[in-house]
């Protein structure tokens, strides 16, 4: 089985060569490359699925609050809005559990790096919030939603072949900006079953999300990662409305790949996940700083 690729035109090619769906070839290729069989690789990806469920259902029962006191419960808040602005219910749904499950991750819990920790929530909130409002008939081990999984890792592993997923290399573009783009993708492949509307609702999303910094205040992943989530939950939410729409990429999605990796290339190391620029620098910043060296003294006991 040829399983390498670089971009969306080549994974593409395999695909349609196998005479597969997106999802299946991800899946047949997961098994070739870990000499698992098909149905392994589905119990791995529902086994994923279920601890990022029991992150959200931790995140709204327990409010999370970190050590350093800049992660307090904003999950639990937004879920218990009585009269939201927005009146959408999918919008507020992702939001919520977007942020649900980052806070748990930055307060020591279990999760799923999707693709990495500080952008954890995301592409799960996302997903949960269109099981809980759209097809609620959907679990953990369903293929349908193990198929949008799928899909988001092939998005996924197109922008670590042609760029970077790290914080430290590309900028917060390459995470919180690429899980929006995968999970963006895998709402358009529930909505519509097309790998093409998928990749195009992933480079809406990651155009959107270009030259984003990764500054975490005091090197923590709290400030901004963890609200983010939801910001980029709520943009992978826009490109999935403008996909809907017939609303095309002027710039194709490898392309736009090929753009972040430029970008992260050219952004200055003090926004690379250094904590030396940005909201790092911040006074705020900086006092979070000289607090979390003197070990929080304010901090509640654990």
């Amino acid at each position: 089985m040829r399983t390498s690729f670089t971009s969306e035109a080549e994974l593409l090619e395999l695909v349609a060569e196998a005479g597969r769906d997106l999802p299946g070839w991800m899946i047949a290729r997961e098994a070739f490359l870990t000499g698992r069989d098909e149905a392994a690789v589905r119990d791995e990806i529902a086994r994923r699925l279920s601890i990022t469920r029991t992150a959200l259902a931790r995140g709204f029962k327990e409010p999370q609050r970190s050590v350093s006191g800049l992660t307090e419960g904003a999950a639990a808040k937004l879920h218990a809005q009585v009269n939201p602005p927005v009146r959408d219910e999918l919008w507020n749904r992702a939001l919520a559990y977007a942020v649900a499950i980052n806070e748990v991750s930055a307060c020591g819990g279990r999760i799923v790096a999707f693709p990495t920790a500080g952008s954890s929530g995301i592409v799960p909130g996302l997903l949960w919030a269109w099981r809980d409002e759209r097809e609620g008939e959907l679990s953990a081990s369903s293929p349908r939603l193990q198929d949008a999984v799928a899909v988001a890792g092939a998005i996924g592993a197109v922008i670590a072949a042609r760029a970077t997923l790290s914080g430290a290399a590309g900028g917060c573009q390459a995470e919180c900006g690429a899980a929006a783009a995968m999970g963006s993708g895998a709402l358009a492949w529930l909505a519509s079953g097309d790998a093409g509307r998928a990749f195009n609702a992933a480079a809406l999303s990651l155009k959107n999300s270009l030259g984003l910094a990764c500054d975490p205040v005091a090197g923590l992943v709290e400030v901004p990662c963890v609200k983010r989530n939801a910001f980029l939950a709520g943009n992978a939410l826009v490109a999935l409305t403008l996909d809907s729409a017939g609303i095309r990429s002027a710039v194709p999605f490898d392309e736009v790949v090929s753009a972040m990796k430029a970008i992260g290339d050219m952004m200055s190391p003090q926004l690379k996940e250094s904590a030396e620029g940005g909201l790092a620098m911040t006074p705020t910043g900086l006092r979070v700083k000289a607090a979390m060296e003197a070990g929080f003294p304010d901090a509640p006991d654990s």
